[in-house]
């Protein structure tokens, strides 16, 4: 699986917590069925919804009135 990142910040590099196989073999355990994909692939499927997520935050943060705007 072939990817292309995009520059992160410093901070957003922070915020993105890594995930070890351990922890996704634990993940994979607690779904009912079967699901063929490698721990490098779930990782990087996590790492695409993280960075979307946070793109999707940001963006309501963006369109939110601010504080104190006496409205």
């Amino acid at each position: 699986m072939t990817e292309t990142v995009p520059e992160r910040s410093e901070l957003d590099r922070a915020l993105e917590l890594e995930l070890s196989d351990e922890d996704i073999l634990d993940a994979l355990a607690h779904i009912s069925g079967y699901i063929d994909i490698s721990t490098e692939d779930f990782r990087a499927v996590y790492h695409l919804a993280w960075r979307h997520a946070l793109a999707r935050l940001r963006a309501l943060q963006a369109a939110a009135p601010e504080d104190g705007d006496g409205a």
